[in-house]
C-alpha cells in the first residue's frame, strides 16, 4: 500500500486517524497517536503533537534527524530482505524448514472459508499454550475475521497438515516496509516445525516483489525472552530505531509505574 492507501484500509477498520504536517497519524490508544505506518521515518518537523487534545505521541525519525531523537521504538527487524533465501538461516533452522516441507504445505488464502471452517480451533490452541490473552468466544472470533481475512493489502499465509490448518500467518506492507501481525499455531502442529515455514514463507513473499526492504515482526516484548532466541535465529534482530516521544507528566508517571513494559515499548526507555 501507499500511506493513503492505508489511511482508507484502516478507516474502513474503524480506525480514529488525523492529518498532521503532512502525515497521518492513528490513536492506537484513546490519547496517544503514532503515525499510521510506524516505520515511516518523519523529520523532527513533521514529529510534533499530532493534536492538543492527546496525552502522548511517538514518531520514528529519519535518519538524518536521528540526533534529535529522545526515545526508540524497539522491534524484531529484518532488514536485508532482498538477500534473504536458505543460507541466510542457521544449520538449526535449514532443518527445520525442510522437516516442514516434508509436512506441511503453505498456501496463501484468498478467502476467509477455510479460517471460517477451521480457525478458530487453531486460534483458541495457540492462545492457550502462550497464554497471551483469554480466547474470545467463536462467535466473536468469526466476527474478526473482516478484518485478518484477505483483500488486495492483507497477505495470509496458512499451513495444512493434510486437510487439517495447522497454523496461519497474516501481515500486509505500506510503501517499503511489511509488517507480520499475527501468528496463530495448533499445538499439536508445532512438531511438524510450521511456525519456521510460515515464518520464512512470509518473507519469501516480501522478497519477491522486489519493493519491500525491511521486515517488521513485531515489538519487543522483553518481559517474554523466549520469543528473541526464535526471531533472532530467523534473522530478526532487535532494532532499536530512533523516535521522538512525547508523554504528559501525569500519565508518564503513570505507566512507567504500573506498566513498565508497556511503557518500554511507548519509549524504548526504562
Amino acid at each position: 500500500m501507499t500511506e493513503q492507501e492505508m489511511v482508507n484500509w484502516r478507516r474502513q477498520q474503524g480506525a480514529h486517524i488525523i492529518y498532521h504536517h503532512g502525515r497521518y497519524w492513528e490513536e492506537v490508544v484513546p490519547g496517544f497517536y503514532q503515525p499510521i505506518h510506524l516505520m515511516a521515518r518523519l523529520s523532527t518537523e513533521e514529529a510534533t503533537r499530532p493534536t492538543p487534545w492527546c496525552w502522548g505521541f511517538r514518531a520514528a525519525l529519519d535518519t538524518k534527524d536521528a540526533v534529535t531523537a529522545n526515545g526508540s521504538v524497539p522491534v524484531h527487524l529484518l532488514s536485508d530482505v532482498a538477500n534473504y533465501d536458505l543460507q541466510s538461516l542457521p544449520q538449526k533452522r535449514r532443518t527445520h524448514l525442510r522437516k516442514c516441507y516434508k509436512f506441511v504445505t503453505i498456501v496463501q488464502l484468498t478467502g476467509p472459508a477455510l479460517l471460517q471452517q477451521q480457525g478458530y480451533e487453531v486460534f483458541r490452541s495457540s492462545l492457550q499454550r502462550t497464554k497471551h490473552k483469554k480466547p474470545p468466544s467463536k462467535a466473536t472470533y468469526l466476527a474478526s475475521l473482516k478484518n485478518i481475512t484477505p483483500d488486495k493489502y492483507r497477505l495470509v499465509l496458512a499451513g495444512l497438515i493434510g486437510d487439517k490448518l495447522g497454523g496461519y500467518i497474516d501481515g500486509y506492507a505500506v510503501n517499503g516496509t511489511a509488517y507480520m501481525v499475527n501468528g496463530y499455531y495448533a499445538t499439536d502442529a508445532l512438531p511438524t516445525s510450521i511456525v519456521t515455514g510460515l515464518s520464512y514463507e512470509f518473507v519469501q513473499v516480501c522478497r519477491r516483489s522486489g519493493k519491500i526492504h525491511e521486515i517488521v515482526d513485531g515489538l519487543h516484548v522483553r518481559e517474554n525472552a523466549t520469543q528473541d532466541l526464535p526471531k533472532k535465529t530467523m534473522g530478526f534482530s532487535v532494532e532499536y530505531i530512533p523516535s521522538k516521544v512525547w508523554i504528559n507528566s501525569v500519565m508518564k508517571n503513570l505507566v512507567r509505574w504500573r506498566y513498565p513494559h508497556k511503557y518500554y515499548r511507548l519509549t524504548g526507555q526504562g
